[in-house]
Formats: C-alpha cells, sequence, structure tokens
C-alpha cells in the first residue's frame, strides 16, 4: 500500500482532490475501454452492475497507489460503496454546468443542501482512454467541498482533471465538478465510484507526522480543523479573532465565506460562543443555522451536551439539527445517544433517519445502541431502514446482535438495504454472520456472462 504524503493530504484537505496514473500496463486500460463500449453497445449503463460486467476494474482500485490514497483519506478500513455509474461524454457535446453530487447515495442533509466538512465520503473518476482537455474531461473547482454557494467561485478558473488512460482522480463528494465541453469525434467514458469511511479517525492514516502549515486563506479554520479531525498534528491552533458579538453579526450574513468562518471561531470562543450556535439553530435565517452547525461540530466535546438539550427541543427542526450535529461530532456526540435512540420513535422519517445516521457515527462501540438500529431496519422508510444498515456495518463485532435482523433485511425490497446489510455482516464477522452471508450470495450470484 503507497499511502499519502503530509504534502499530498493537506493538499487533498485544501483543495478537494489528488490525481495519479497507476502503472498498470495500457493493456489493462483498452481491454477496460472496450468491454465499456460492447456493454453500452449491448445493454446500456449497468449503473450500480458495473462491476460484474466489467470485473477487471476493481483492479484499478486495488492498486497499492489507489488503495493507499483511500486508505489515507478515508481511514483503512474504508468501504466500496454501491453507487457507481459510467459517464459517457459524446462527441461534439457542450459539457455540463458546476454542480455538486445529489445527496441521495450519502449523509442526507439536514436543510437546504447542506453538507458536511468531516470526510466521510469520497469519489473516484476513472478514464479507461486517453483523456485530454478536448475531449471534455472532468473539470473541478478547487477549495470548493466546503462551501454550499458558489460566491468564491463565479471568476474562479475550473481545473481540467485530464490524463491519460489510466488516470484517476479522488475528490471530496461535496466538490463542485461538471463534464466539460467534448470537441472530439471520440467518446469519452469515464468511471465514477463512490467510498465511505466506516470508522471514525483518532490519529494519522497517512505517511507523516508534520505539522499543518497555515496560510492566510479565509478558509483556513476550516482546513485546519479539517486536518485535526483526520488525526493531523495540531500546530498551532487559530485564536478567534474577533469577539463573539462581531462574530455572531457575521454569522448568516451575506458572504458565506465570512459565515462559516464566523461559526468555526465561535466554536473557539468558549462557553457563550458555544451558546451563540446554539441558539442560531433555530434562526429563521437558512445561512445562520445552517452554518451554525459546521461551527457545532468543530466545537468538540464542548457542544455535545447543549446539542444533546437542543435535540429535546419541541421544534421538530431543531431537534433533527442538534441530532445531525451530534453524529457529526462522532465519539463526542455519544453524550446524546439517548435523545437519538429516542428519536427512532419519531413521527418524522426525517429525524428518524438523522438519528440513525447520528448513531451509526457517534455510538459505534456502544452495544446499547445495536438493538434499536436494529429494530429500525423494519422502519417503513426505506431510507431509515438503508441508513439503519449502514449504521450497523460502522459498527462492526459490536452489533454481532443484530446478525439475526440483518439476515432478513437480505431480502428488503431496497438495493441499498440488502446491500450494506451485506456489508454489516461482513464487518461482524461472527461465524453466525459469515454463515449468513455466505448463504445470501450463493442464492444470489450472478454470472455476467449469461445476461
Amino acid at each position: 500500500m503507497i499511502r499519502l504524503t503530509d504534502a499530498e493530504m493537506q493538499s487533498f484537505v485544501r483543495n478537494g482532490y489528488i490525481k495519479f496514473r497507476p502503472d498498470y500496463p495500457p493493456e489493462l486500460h483498452e481491454a477496460i475501454r472496450r468491454k465499456t463500449d460492447q456493454m453500452l453497445e449491448k445493454w446500456g449503463n449497468p449503473r450500480n452492475n458495473l462491476l460484474p460486467r466489467i470485473p477487471e476494474i476493481q483492479h484499478v482500485f486495488d492498486h497499492p497507489r489507489v488503495h493507499g490514497a483511500l486508505s489515507s483519506i478515508l481511514g483503512d478500513d474504508y468501504y466500496l460503496h454501491l453507487h457507481r455509474h459510467v459517464h459517457s461524454n459524446m462527441p461534439g457535446s457542450k459539457g455540463q454546468g458546476m454542480h455538486k453530487d445529489s445527496l441521495n447515495n450519502s449523509r442526507f442533509a439536514v436543510d437546504d443542501n447542506r453538507r458536511h466538512h468531516h470526510t466521510r465520503w469520497a469519489m473516484a473518476f476513472y478514464y479507461p482512454q486517453d483523456t485530454p482537455v478536448e475531449m471534455g474531461p472532468t473539470a473541478a473547482m478547487p477549495q470548493s467541498q466546503y462551501l454550499n454557494t458558489r460566491e468564491r467561485f463565479e471568476d474562479a478558473p475550473e481545473l481540467p482533471l485530464s490524463g491519460e488512460a489510466g488516470t484517476v482522480t479522488i475528490v471530496h463528494y461535496d466538490v463542485l465538478h461538471r463534464a466539460m465541453p467534448n470537441k472530439t469525434d471520440k467518446v469519452r467514458h469515464m468511471v465514477k465510484f463512490l467510498f465511505t469511511r466506516m470508522s471514525e479517525p483518532s490519529e494519522p492514516s497517512w505517511t507523516g507526522g508534520d505539522r499543518w502549515e497555515p496560510s492566510d486563506d479565509p478558509q483556513e479554520r476550516i482546513w485546519h480543523h479539517v486536518w485535526e479531525w483526520h488525526g493531523g498534528p495540531n500546530g498551532r491552533r487559530p485564536q478567534p479573532s474577533k469577539s463573539v458579538a462581531e462574530l455572531s453579526a457575521d454569522l448568516g450574513g451575506e458572504s458565506e465565506t465570512a459565515s462559516v468562518n464566523a461559526a468555526y471561531e465561535l466554536a473557539l470562543s468558549g462557553e457563550e460562543g458555544v451558546q451563540t450556535l446554539i441558539e442560531a439553530l433555530s434562526d429563521e435565517s437558512g445561512a445562520r443555522r445552517r452554518d451554525a452547525g459546521y461551527g457545532l461540530s468543530s466545537a468538540g466535546e464542548a457542544a455535545a451536551e447543549p446539542l444533546t438539550e437542543a435535540a429535546r427541543s419541541e421544534d421538530a427542526g431543531v431537534r433533527a439539527r442538534a441530532i445531525d450535529a451530534l453524529g457529526d461530532l462522532g465519539q463526542n456526540g455519544r453524550a446524546g445517544m439517548e435523545v437519538m435512540i429516542d428519536a427512532l420513535g419519531d413521527e418524522s422519517h426525517q429525524l428518524r433517519r438523522h438519528a440513525v445516521e447520528a448513531l451509526g457515527t457517534a455510538a459505534q462501540d456502544c452495544p446499547e445502541a445495536v438493538e434499536p438500529i436494529a429494530n429500525a431496519l423494519k422502519d417503513e422508510n426505506d431510507i431509515v431502514r438503508r441508513s439503519a444498515a449502514l449504521s450497523l456495518a460502522r459498527m462492526g463485532e459490536t452489533a454481532a446482535p443484530s446478525v439475526p435482523a440483518l439476515s432478513e433485511a437480505l431480502s428488503d425490497p431496497h438495493y441499498y438495504v440488502r446491500g450494506f446489510s451485506v456489508q454489516a455482516l461482513r464487518q461482524i464477522g461472527t461465524p453466525e454472520a459469515t454463515e449468513a452471508l455466505v448463504h445470501y450470495l450463493e442464492a444470489t450470484r450472478w454470472d455476467p456472462a449469461q445476461g
């Protein structure tokens, strides 16, 4: 395994991407390109069934450079998510507009398409053919992954992720990107895969141990926090540059960059700063309450008790935002485990969804959370059920008592519920879990050569 260096990891935290070309022979990529053409002509886009159609693609993601980069970013036990897609850019296309991928395959937004800064999701883009700029590669907008609006990027130059056959780019799930115009007479294929973190970071999973190199960029506080969250050596933590009153005035203001920065500074401003962020969760301004969540998620243990109290609010929106932030705190959020479990019985499926997601990050080693999450595998809402299965997968062997419920969930009508239940049984790894898993796989094995 070839892990990222300190410099590469710091670049990923700042810019939201890393690009390289694994040293496989050209014949592998040519075989994948040829099979992609044949597949699309005969069957169309297989979407999530891509790997059974072209299993050679797995070699790309098994390469020590690719595997090492994903391990560095998402931890050694990262999961190849069920979502994958072939994106074909046809000759003469005009390309796409800049966008962030929808949240339907990742952790769901609590309001206003609010994203999450902690790196629990990443995507990989792979080209099976030479892809120069004129052929319409994917373009990315570096440093866009931590902001919800395009305020800083309206006039910023895009970065073409062009490259020779075999080029792989790993990007933060929330980075702005698009397909560029294809000015050639050839089809450009790009294979996209999604990956998710399974365990919360506690130490660096890359090579090195250098301290964070600060900059004067307006997003510096975000980057420094994300580096620390990954387990990077801290260096000198930046202190608030303004009073709590001044930062409160910036929170939710016209500049999103200034607003998010204010949220992070309030998180460093003691009890008064945290309380200001808590109060903003019920604000009528969508931007103010959205950015308050980022600050609370960065405040660590100091935010756990106030968020737990907010999660008992009579306002369903405040409860959902508080539970979402508790989950984003990871293990620091386990103080709110009881209110998360209680929320699994809420009449709002959105609140149940956020609660079961939050338990998967905040209560990964808490046996008392297993039964409530397993019961959520029978929820009437399919998103709640699939989130429950993924949370049990993140709990690993702690979730062993859920094996009977997971075995039953292998017959769920929703593809993601079945798939995440397979992963949960694999992560649990007990003889009972392995027997249920193998029995299911034997019955569902698909031979791609037969149809």
